[in-house]
């Protein structure tokens, strides 16, 4: 198990076990449950979308990313007494998973991976920090980070990883955040073709998560390279909220509104750790 500093203080909670890969005692379970319930001690599970109000600018000059318009409201000796409401959403300038159909043709849709493929929606998951600043200016108030195999290859040695989990997401340290509370859409944040080579050639890599609003930055371009290359393995998340998340392993559950014949849907995905999950057990 990979422990970060915050981690490490958990275990050492635990009536001074160090061994992580020991079965706690009935003891150590209950101190340790007793712990986290301590109000403010913690901001777990990571939900990884903001919360969506109303007049959300969208990030594609599609308009608002989220409308709602009344359908019944309670009123007094109007039928049904209830408040029902229409959402309209559009989903890329929200926190949302992405199929091969999203930028292939032919590509798959979201219908058959509920189908076949239900493990991409959860399971084990490494989060990625990068460290530094390698925002380059690249004009008219962007800034632009092309993640390198180099980078991603440094913070596996940091977390002594023997193996890239299945799902793995990446952000960067310091995120700078947008009024909603995503990623900064001037800050551009993308793998390098090499980067996206790199993941791919993992036979167990399924999913792929960013924290800036798109896999790639090609503006003016018709060329979608790290989606596709993404794609031949994986399904993408973007928009992800990972500011406050620390580096490392957890468990995420990530399962889309099952729309049929979509190539994308909403998501809110929520990472929790193992230790939370013991306590909760």
């Amino acid at each position: 198990m990979i422990l970060t500093d915050q981690r490490r203080t958990w275990y050492s909670l635990l009536e001074g076990s160090s061994d992580v890969g020991s079965i706690p005692t009935t003891s150590t379970i209950k101190h340790f449950v007793w712990w986290i319930s301590i109000p403010g001690k913690f901001q777990m599970p990571y939900i990884l979308s903001p919360m969506i109000g109303l007049k959300s600018p969208g990030m594609w000059s599609e308009g608002d990313a989220y409308e709602k318009k009344s359908i019944y409201s309670i009123q007094d000796g109007k039928l049904p007494p209830v408040n029902y409401d229409e959402h309209i959403i559009r989903s890329h300038s929200l926190t949302h998973l992405e199929t091969p159909a999203h930028t292939n043709a032919d590509g798959k849709r979201l219908d058959y991976f509920y189908d076949n493929k239900k493990d991409l929606f959860f399971g084990k998951t490494l989060v990625l920090r990068l460290t530094g600043n390698n925002f380059k200016d690249v004009g008219n108030g962007i800034h632009h980070w092309v993640v390198t195999v180099q980078e991603i290859q440094d913070r596996i040695v940091y977390l002594n990883l023997k193996s890239i989990p299945s799902k793995i997401l990446i952000t960067v340290e310091n995120c700078p955040l947008n009024a909603q509370g995503y990623h900064d859409p001037n800050y551009v944040l993308t793998l390098s073709q090499e980067s996206a080579d790199f993941l791919v050639r993992d036979e167990h890599f399924h999913l792929y998560g960013t924290s800036w609003k798109s896999s790639d930055f090609k503006p003016g371009s018709s060329e979608r390279p790290i989606h596709n290359t993404i794609f031949k393995k994986a399904l993408i998340l973007e928009n992800l909220k990972l500011d406050s998340v620390p580096e490392g392993i957890y468990f995420m559950s990530a399962f889309p509104i099952p729309f049929i014949h979509a190539s994308e849907s909403p998501v809110v995905p929520v990472l929790f750790t193992k230790e939370e999950l013991l306590a909760s057990l």
